[in-house]
């Protein structure tokens, strides 16, 4: 097929685009040390769709989670527009948002899609590190590599580093165990220093909020990323909404595939940290949870603090 004519029609649907051999991918993850499955089809296709910046706070009866989880859950918003391009093609393809297993970022480098960031995102010079990404492997021949050129790093800049509240990123790298944005959504015990540093309901925005890549960029919202007032989650909800009606009153958020029960976890600590003393008695009532030991142990240790104070 002709790479360009491909490219346009995945241009179509995402603002970045990026046309690659699929071995090629598959020989640098092999350079790397990284433990990527082995992929037949020959044409990868890297994809990237932008979202804005948008800040809301919380307030003593909802709660905020990562500004990347507003609007339709992107994992959907991706999917629905691969398809409604694959469709067409009549070509045998595998995709995939996330949830597979390989390098998105590698993936994205490659393309040209943008650089690695010290924050561990990839950034772009348009839409800075404000972009989803996708995938789409196609069972067919390409003539030719069609990537976008960056001519861009991160330099001396260290801000995202120095404004990391846990320690997770440094000039060595990134530690995954100490990053929020991972262990708010596991399902473990957390620590101390993890439960007073935790900020969000879901995720964390700090390491992209403060990038100066982040300042002078294309902003825009896609139809599917437009508010739908389900941004804000109620703090009442989670606490006394079933778990079915709780997701069925925000279904197709982003910040619900972790569950609701990890949800109420960061809301205990958001609770705790804006010591709210009027919720005690909510969430103190709230279902029982107790098999769930990492959920009881962060109830027990937030009612005692707040009792305290």
């Amino acid at each position: 097929m002709n790479t360009k004519n491909l490219w346009t029609i995945f241009q179509s649907k995402f603002d970045l685009v990026g046309i690659i051999r699929t071995k090629d991918y598959l020989e640098a993850a092999r350079q790397m040390g990284k433990n990527v499955i082995h992929e037949t089809y020959p044409t990868m296709v890297v994809l990237g769709l932008s979202y804005p910046k948008r800040t809301l706070k919380h307030t003593h009866t909802h709660l905020v989670p990562s500004f990347y989880t507003f609007g339709k859950d992107y994992h959907l918003v991706l999917k629905d527009r691969m398809m409604s391009v694959l469709n067409d093609l009549g070509i045998e393809y595998k995709l995939g948002v996330d949830n597979h297993n390989h390098d998105e970022r590698l993936a994205a480098t490659l393309a040209g899609l943008g650089f690695f960031g010290k924050n561990q995102l990839i950034i772009n010079e348009m839409y800075g590190s404000y972009f989803f990404l996708g995938l789409v492997f196609l069972n067919i021949e390409i003539e030719s590599e069609l990537k976008l050129t960056v001519h861009d790093d991160c330099g001396t800049c260290r801000k995202c580093i120095d404004a990391c509240p846990t320690n997770a990123l440094s000039e060595q790298g990134y530690r995954m165990d100490l990053c929020m944005s991972h262990y708010n959504q596991s399902k473990r015990i957390l620590t101390d220093v993890e439960m007073d540093a935790n900020y969000s309901l879901f995720g964390c925005d700090i390491c992209q909020m403060v990038c100066p890549k982040n300042i002078q960029i294309v902003k825009q919202t896609h139809p599917e990323f437009e508010l739908s007032g389900k941004e804000m989650v109620s703090i009442v909800d989670l606490f006394t909404d079933s778990e079915k009606t709780f997701k069925d009153k925000y279904a197709d958020m982003p910040y619900l595939w972790k569950g609701k029960t990890v949800l109420m976890r960061n809301a205990l600590l958001i609770i705790k940290r804006l010591n709210m003393k009027e919720h005690i008695d909510l969430i103190a009532s709230g279902p029982d949870k107790s098999s769930i030991l990492w959920y009881q142990d962060t109830l027990d240790r937030v009612l005692k603090a707040l009792k305290e104070d």
